[in-house]
C-alpha cells in the first residue's frame, strides 16, 4: 500500500483539529446544580458526595448527585449534563433518544423535553447542551415525574 504525501498532510491536519476540538473548558456539573436546588426538591437534608480535598479532581465533571432520606427511603437527584459541538448535532441526537424510548413530551420554557418512564429520566435540551435528570429512589418505576420536572426547570432558567 502506497501512502501519499498529500494523505499524510490531511491526515495530520484533521488529527490536529480533532484535538483542538477535544480541548474542553473546565465544567463542574454541581456548579450549576446546587445543593439549594437539590434541597427545593428532595428536601432540606439533601447532601452532596464527600470530595477528597487531596485528590486532584477532572477539568471536567459531567454528573452531580444529591441524596437525602425522605418517608424512610432513600432517595437522590441527579443530573447529568452533556454538550455538543453544535445546536443542529445535539437536537439530531435528542430526537433519536426520544424515538429510541418510549416517551412523554414535556412543556419547559425556553427547551425542548421528555420524560422517559422507562428509564426514570427526564431529558432536556437547550442549545448545544444536553441534560438528564432523575429523582427519586433507585428504582426506576418508583421515581417521580412532578420532581424531575422541578429540577429540569430549575437548571433550564441557569443554562
Amino acid at each position: 500500500m502506497r501512502i501519499d504525501f498529500r494523505q499524510v498532510v490531511a491526515m495530520v491536519g484533521f488529527a490536529a483539529t480533532c484535538g483542538h476540538a477535544l480541548a474542553q473548558e473546565s465544567f463542574d456539573a454541581c456548579a450549576v446544580f446546587t445543593q439549594e436546588d437539590a434541597q427545593k426538591v428532595i428536601g432540606k437534608e439533601a447532601a452532596g458526595e464527600a470530595v477528597n480535598p487531596k485528590a486532584k479532581r477532572p477539568k471536567v465533571i459531567p454528573v452531580c448527585t444529591y441524596n437525602a432520606v425522605k418517608d424512610g427511603t432513600r432517595i437522590a437527584a441527579s443530573a447529568t449534563f452533556k454538550f455538543g459541538k453544535t445546536a443542529e448535532e445535539v437536537q439530531r441526537a435528542f430526537e433519536d433518544a426520544r424515538m429510541k424510548f418510549q416517551t412523554k413530551p414535556m412543556l419547559i420554557e425556553g427547551a425542548d423535553a421528555f420524560w422517559s418512564a422507562r428509564t426514570g429520566e427526564m431529558t432536556l435540551r437547550k442549545g448545544r447542551t444536553w441534560m438528564i435528570v432523575a429523582v427519586g429512589p433507585s428504582q426506576l418505576n418508583q421515581r417521580d415525574l412532578n420532581d424531575a420536572k422541578r429540577l429540569a426547570e430549575i437548571l433550564a432558567r441557569k443554562l
